[in-house]
C-alpha cells in the first residue's frame, strides 16, 4: 500500500503507520525506564527481608507488625479488570465500534480511580510508619510507588476516552489506546508483583541476623 493511500493521522497528518512505530518505541522505551525504578525497589525488598540485619526487618514488638494482605490484592485485580477493559476496547474499535473503547476506557477508568482511592486508604492506615523497620518503610515505598502509577493510568485512560469520544482515536487511527494498554499490562505485572512480595515475604528467614552495630549522635 502506497504512502497515499494510507490512513492519516487527524492530529499530525502524517501516515498512521509511521506515527505508531514511533509511538510503539517510545512506549517500549518508557516501560523499560519505569521497570529500572520497580525492580530496584523490589531488589532492596527482597535484599533486606533476606539479611534481616540488626533484627530490624520487621516493625517492633507491641505494634500490629505486617500489612493486611487483602488490599494488596484487591487493588492488583481491580487494575487486572481495567486492564482487560482497556485491551477489549481497542479490540473492537479494531473492528469500527467507536463507542466500545469509549464505554470500556469509561469503566477502566472508573475502577482506576477507586484503585487509587483504596491505594490512598490503605497507605493512610497502615500499622505503622517509616521508622518502624525495614519492612515497614519498604512497603510504603512499593505501596506509594502504585499509588503515583495508578493516578498516570487514571489520566491515560481518560485521556482514550475523550479523544476517542472527539474522533481522535479511530479504527484507523488506534495506536494510543494500544499503547495505553501496553503501559496498563506492564502495571499490572509490577503491581502483581509486588503484591507477592509484601504478602509473601514477610517474615524474615534469617532468624541469626548479622549485627552491625548502632548509630550514635
Amino acid at each position: 500500500m502506497s504512502a497515499a493511500a494510507e490512513s492519516l493521522s487527524p492530529t499530525t497528518g502524517e501516515t498512521v503507520t509511521v506515527i505508531e512505530r514511533r509511538n510503539r518505541m517510545g512506549m517500549w522505551l518508557i516501560i523499560v525506564s519505569c521497570s529500572t525504578g520497580t525492580v530496584a525497589l523490589l531488589v532492596a525488598y527482597a535484599y533486606l527481608w533476606s539479611l534481616n540485619v540488626n533484627s530490624a526487618w520487621a516493625p517492633p514488638a507491641g505494634t500490629a507488625n505486617w500489612a493486611p494482605v487483602w488490599p494488596f490484592w484487591v487493588i492488583f485485580t481491580g487494575m487486572f479488570v481495567a486492564t482487560l477493559l482497556l485491551w477489549r476496547g481497542q479490540q473492537l474499535i479494531a473492528r469500527g465500534n467507536s463507542r466500545a473503547l469509549v464505554r470500556d476506557s469509561a469503566l477502566a477508568s472508573l475502577i482506576l480511580l477507586l484503585c487509587f482511592v483504596g491505594q490512598v486508604v490503605q497507605i493512610a492506615t497502615f500499622p505503622f510508619g517509616p521508622q518502624d523497620g525495614a519492612y515497614a518503610s519498604s512497603t510504603l515505598w512499593l505501596a506509594t510507588a502504585n499509588c503515583i502509577w495508578l493516578f498516570m493510568a487514571l489520566f491515560l485512560t481518560g485521556a482514550v476516552m475523550n479523544r476517542t469520544r472527539a474522533g481522535r482515536i479511530t479504527p484507523e487511527s488506534r495506536g494510543h489506546a494500544r499503547l495505553v494498554a501496553m503501559f496498563l499490562t506492564y502495571l499490572c505485572v509490577a503491581a502483581f508483583l509486588g503484591s507477592v512480595f509484601t504478602t509473601v515475604m514477610q517474615e524474615s528467614p534469617n532468624t541469626g541476623s548479622p549485627v552491625f552495630g548502632t548509630f550514635k549522635e
